[in-house]
């Protein structure tokens, strides 16, 4: 099973698990069934799985890891409070090297690790803003205004019902990279409605991987689709089409490529693209792209557009290709 997660295979360690003898009494069976349910998102099946393995944990770190893994299944049910009770609880745990970083990162994401107690926080209507505590008063104003200005705008569209409000953190660092978090801003995680920042990031594009994912949370998705999708609402007051011509010049793409094989694409090439071509489905028909945002594959694209798939990648091109006026 545990290879399996490795590899990010949840459904077939799930499977493995199942066809497997293992004890019904093993903790390391109920702690990795809990392990691929977080991982497929479905934290109801995860609880029962970690409420079993609470049970049958002795060693401390079987506690420690027990706990950790708790923490975003709790968050993930909406159950905040209770997700921040146990992390504390897993900090006063003695567990492994491995347990100890894997409580650091959730509790950072999260917002529950000390590094947050100077913070500032604000609410408005759809969001709760964390700043750091060097982002100046005039810059939080603006930020404030203009990210709940673009969930308004993204959500007319898509009509999503949340289950929380987002949270949303902002982080002023000289560079991209996070030390703390070991990735790059901005990302979104949209099954917790979180997101990451920097101070300098377009208005919608987390926002909007956030309202697009909640408009049905067991949609399937494609990076080139769900990419353009932040990249055409990231309320950018520029021209799409423009950006994307003018990457393609040095750059010519195949658009049915980057959708069916786009997961090593450069962002600086793919995210352009990718937006104009959102945009492009959407003045075709908008409800045909909404029905598109829940099945974001190419094979669902031809049961949706039918025969006028092909004329629609291929019309899409030859404006690619044609020089801006």
């Amino acid at each position: 099973m545990m290879e399996a997660l490795k590899l990010n295979q949840p459904d077939k360690a799930i499977k493995i698990g199942q066809d497997s003898n293992n004890d019904s009494n093993s903790f390391e069976m109920h702690f990795l069934f809990a392990k691929a349910y977080n991982q497929k998102k479905d934290y109801k099946n995860a609880e029962l799985f970690i409420e079993k393995a609470k049970v049958l944990a002795n060693e401390n770190w079987q506690k420690a890891w027990t706990l950790v893994e708790s923490i975003q299944t709790y968050y993930g049910l909406g159950k905040i409070s209770e997700a921040k009770n146990v992390y504390e609880k897993a900090k006063e745990i003695p567990g492994t090297k491995n347990s100890d970083n894997e409580l650091k990162y959730w509790g950072i994401l999260f917002g529950f690790d000390e590094l947050y107690k100077d913070w500032k926080t604000v609410e408005s209507r759809n969001l709760i803003f964390h700043f750091q505590n060097t982002i100046s008063e005039e810059n939080i104003k603006s930020i404030v205004s203009s990210r709940q200005d673009a969930f308004d705008k993204i959500n007319s569209f898509f009509k999503s019902e949340l289950p929380k409000k987002i949270d949303y953190f902002v982080w002023d660092l000289p560079t991209n990279f996070n030390p703390h978090l070991n990735k790059n801003l901005g990302f979104t995680n949209p099954e917790f409605c979180i997101s990451h920042n920097r101070t300098n990031q377009s208005a919608g594009h987390e926002i909007a991987h956030n309202i697009s994912h909640w408009r049905n949370p067991n949609s399937l998705k494609v990076r080139f689709i769900n990419e353009g999708i932040a990249v055409y609402f990231d309320q950018n007051k520029n021209y799409k089409m423009t950006s994307a011509k003018e990457i393609n010049l040095s750059n010519p793409v195949s658009i049915q490529k980057m959708w069916q094989d786009g997961k090593e694409i450069d962002e600086s090439l793919l995210y352009p693209i990718s937006g104009a071509f959102v945009g492009f489905l959407i003045k075709y028909d908008k409800d045909k792209f909404l029905q598109l945002s829940e099945n974001q594959t190419y094979e669902n694209a031809k049961i949706i557009y039918g025969d006028q798939l092909d004329d629609l990648i291929s019309n899409f091109t030859k404006e690619l290709n044609s020089k801006n006026k």
